[in-house]
């Protein structure tokens, strides 16, 4: 680990686990990643002796697309590639060595965690977050445990079957993620990095429909359990339309919406919302931010995308005005 200046540089898997060991001391400088970790992916299999299918092809794209996907959300709160600039798309471009043999795919993701990271809302975020979602950010992204659960047996098996197959740094990674993975009130950007990982390299598995065996970050995956990974609907996310009291912890003004930090009385767990000033009744955005300076509820009406119960995001399309008192003394 060297210090630039204070600057603490990652440069592989031993100084990231120094540097989460030293995260309380680093303040608000976050590591910087330089050469590690690699994007890590091999395909064993007859059509795969160091060449590229198209449909591989295909899914190496879609997996650079969540990656894209991924940033957009995060730095500018919609999943619309469109929003990116040529110079975001640049920055955020994995290039892949394709060694021959097998077909194995490395290519640095250095730089691509860096810009990621620094867009990350850490400095809104309480200590053990920005830890857990830096480890999640890292390697989610890299591919470790890329298609286990968030549920806690999937998360112990995972770092068994770690201790007993990998290097002790390796099981030390999985340890941390899988610990992270399953605290408590985790930033939803954690539970977008980890979805829009998992669906990313879900495409390269579905990439390589005859591969017999496949290594992801070092975990081997054999033909059987690829065909189990294709065959996985990722989680279904509803549409919910939604009328109810809600906190506003932060808004951030942008030339043409607000992005919002929400919460439901009585719960922690808080979750982005964004509204678009083009349709939002101009007169009642004042009242978003009294609600802020007074961390008094407001009663919104909000379109919001679920999963398992957890909202993800919401759309808020308007203050609703129907307050509880008047509907109380209607006859």
């Amino acid at each position: 680990m060297h210090s630039m200046s204070d600057v603490v540089v990652v440069d592989g898997p031993e100084s990231f686990l120094a540097a989460l060991d030293r995260m309380d001391l680093l303040g608000e400088s976050f590591p910087v990643f330089s050469g590690w970790p690699k994007f890590n992916v091999k395909v064993e299999g007859d059509r795969y002796k160091g060449t590229l299918t198209p449909k591989l092809m295909a899914g190496l794209i879609e997996f650079q697309d969540q990656l894209l996907r991924t940033y957009a959300e995060i730095r500018y709160g919609s999943s619309s590639i469109g929003k990116l600039s040529a110079a975001d798309k640049a920055d955020l471009e994995i290039v892949l060595a394709i060694t021959k043999g097998s077909t194995n795919g490395q290519g640095p993701l250095d730089e691509v965690l860096n810009k990621i990271i620094s867009a990350l809302p850490m400095n809104k975020m309480s200590g053990g977050n920005v830890t857990a979602l830096l480890i999640i950010a890292v390697l989610c992204l890299a591919g470790y445990m890329v298609f286990s659960g968030w549920n806690q047996s999937d998360l112990e098996k995972a770092k068994i079957s770690s201790v007993e197959r990998q290097s002790a740094t390796q099981a030390m990674l999985i340890s941390k993620l899988a610990d992270a993975l399953a605290s408590k009130n985790l930033p939803p950007e954690a539970i977008a990095i980890k979805d829009r990982a998992a669906e990313g390299y879900r495409a390269i598995v579905a990439g390589a429909p005859d591969a017999t065996s496949m290594d992801i970050q070092g975990e081997h995956f054999n033909a059987d359990e690829l065909e189990k990974i294709r065959t996985q609907e990722p989680q279904p996310k509803s549409r919910q339309e939604r009328r109810e009291d809600v906190y506003i912890d932060m808004v951030k003004r942008h030339p043409d919406y607000l992005s919002l930090t929400l919460r439901l009385p009585g719960s922690d767990y808080t979750f982005p919302g964004r509204v678009d000033l083009s349709k939002f009744d101009q007169g009642k955005v004042n009242q978003l931010f009294d609600s802020l300076r007074d961390s008094s509820p407001i009663r919104l009406f909000h379109y919001s995308s679920e999963q398992k119960n957890r909202i993800l995001r919401t759309d808020v399309i308007a203050v609703d005005d129907i307050t509880v008192s008047q509907a109380k003394s209607a006859p």
